[in-house]
């Protein structure tokens, strides 16, 4: 390959690669690294596109392999520790940043990737010092400024948080993420500064794809504080429809799952199959937006446990251990049902992932939503596990999904169509575990929760397994981390205005009322 040629070919990966065309990129990259296995930007380019898809296994051993030839390339180093980060191998992850740190102590990307990998494990002491470190290296970057505005965000620190975020903005107007975490930090009305900034981005044509869909969920959050619902519902609907357009998401994908969940275990017996892994967890589970975050709150509030926030762990073992082509392996599941050690060892491996937690001797809670879909996997892995499902009237529901942009895969969330028939699918999928009478399992209806805060927190703490504290009453006290779009409203006492929220949008949503 002469030199023309392979410029014109690394300039046709790139934009197919920009493109998002990854499938492309991996399957000529793997070619050309076969004649030329030393050329760099080859190998990059194709374990950045493994990553892309979430073959993080596979960029492992690309990069691992590149390093081989080019033992100093400190770009390999740190994207095979992003790698290591994305297989939960997180203390193999943090050596490699450390080691890029150590011999290139102004390498940016090697700080901003430890500090996410800090957040994401719930240490943001270090994750925010890491951040800091970084900015120094590279002022007004405004990547960094965005983690910060994050972090501070999560802990609590909504006036950090928002100044954070108007900096991305002053060094970028078009990085729309910096407003829509504004959006959710603050209460707008006509004079509100910000509130003028999203107005005056409307007239920007050259926003493009996500930065258009952010403004217009920004927006939506701004009229709705002021009243307009009118407009508010008119941002909102463009907003999701540009998402949904773009996410290119099938709604049968899901469905055909919960299908395949359901007629699985319809035959089986859970209480035959069963690890022998004695370790007390606590699950929060159910759809977005329905108090999820508000019990982990209220939970969390009690000095015995501990929040480890919504976490990947279970929902990546089940899927690598009884999920092929998005169907359970029925065969294997049932094979495997008096196969003990088999669910030990993925108990073991969950485990394994929390260890960089800092769990210390607490009771550990696990708020990721979608682990509803394996309430039947939890109650044969953790035996003993105590499962909470917290639900609430659709309609609400619903729009309260409708009204925020999710960035892990709701594809659902932006379509009134599919937002009615995942929630259905949902409600079958928790008749059914009910049906098959789940062991620990305890289903909280957030408008009782709110209606009568008191007893339904005493019937929570009760459930858990735990000794009554005063602490859990007043939970918005609480500084655990809160990662999600709740944070805000997760750190408010009780408040009854979200009761009849769709009241406000029933002449818009037609979908969704004439459903539920």
């Amino acid at each position: 390959m002469n030199n023309n040629i392979k410029n014109i070919d690394i300039q046709i990966l790139l934009n197919r690669f920009n493109v998002k065309n990854y499938d492309f990129v991996i399957s000529k990259t793997k070619i050309y690294l076969q004649k030329n296995p030393n050329i760099e930007i080859f190998r990059n380019l194709l374990g950045l596109s493994y990553q892309a898809v979430g073959k993080y296994a596979e960029a492992k051993e690309i990069f691992k392999e590149g390093l081989k030839y080019s033992p100093m390339n400190v770009s390999f180093k740190n994207n095979l520790a992003k790698s290591y980060n994305n297989l939960f191998e997180y203390d193999e992850a943090e050596k490699l940043y450390k080691e890029i740190i150590e011999n290139n102590p102004n390498y940016v990307a090697a700080y901003l990737n430890l500090g996410n990998q800090k957040r994401d494990l719930n240490q943001f002491d270090e994750a925010i010092n890491l951040y800091k470190i970084s900015l120094e290296i590279s002022p007004n970057n405004p990547t960094i400024l965005y983690a910060l505005a994050l972090a501070y965000r999560a802990v609590g620190n909504f006036e950090d948080a928002v100044n954070y975020a108007a900096k991305v903005i002053a060094a970028n107007e078009k990085f729309t993420r910096a407003d829509l975490l504004i959006s959710r930090c603050v209460t707008y009305n006509e004079s509100h500064w910000h509130f003028n900034q999203l107005i005056k981005k409307t007239q920007n044509k050259n926003l493009v794809n996500d930065e258009d869909i952010e403004l217009c969920f920004s927006l939506s959050k701004a009229y709705e504080d002021i009243g307009n619902i009118h407009k508010a519902y008119d941002f909102l609907k463009i907003g999701n429809d540009l998402r949904k357009k773009k996410s290119k998401y099938n709604i049968q994908k899901d469905l055909d799952l919960i299908e395949s969940i359901i007629s699985t275990f319809k035959n089986l017996s859970l209480n035959e199959i069963t690890s022998n892994n004695d370790t007390k967890i606590i699950f929060v589970l159910g759809m977005p937006r329905s108090g999820t975050s508000l019990i982990e709150q209220i939970i969390t509030s009690h000095s015995k446990m501990f929040g480890g926030g919504e976490l990947p762990y279970m929902d990546a073992l089940v899927k690598k251990n009884f999920i092929d082509h998005n169907e359970i392996q029925r065969k294997k599941l049932i094979k495997n049902q008096n196969n003990v050690r088999l669910f030990d060892s993925i108990a073991h491996e969950y485990l394994n992932c929390t260890k960089n937690l800092n769990v210390n001797n607490n009771i550990f809670l696990d708020k990721s939503l979608l682990n509803f879909l394996w309430v039947g996997f939890i109650n044969i892995i953790f035996p003993n596990a105590k499962i909470i499902h917290c639900f609430r009237d659709p309609k609400n529901n619903c729009l309260s999904i409708y009204k925020n942009l999710f960035r892990d895969g709701l594809g659902f969330a932006h379509n009134e169509n599919d937002l009615v028939k995942f929630y259905k699918a949902y409600k079958d999928l928790m008749t059914f575990w009910k049906s098959k009478k789940i062991k620990n399992l305890l289903n909280i209806n957030y408008e009782n929760l709110i209606e009568d805060s008191e007893n339904e927190i005493k019937k929570i703490i009760d459930h858990c397994g735990l000794d009554w504290e005063e602490a859990c009453i007043n939970f918005y006290k609480n500084t655990n981390p809160i990662k999600t779009i709740s944070a805000a409203q997760a750190r408010k006492p009780i408040y009854k205005s979200s009761l009849n929220i769709f009241e406000e949008y029933k002449d818009y949503l037609k979908i969704i009322d004439k459903s539920f």
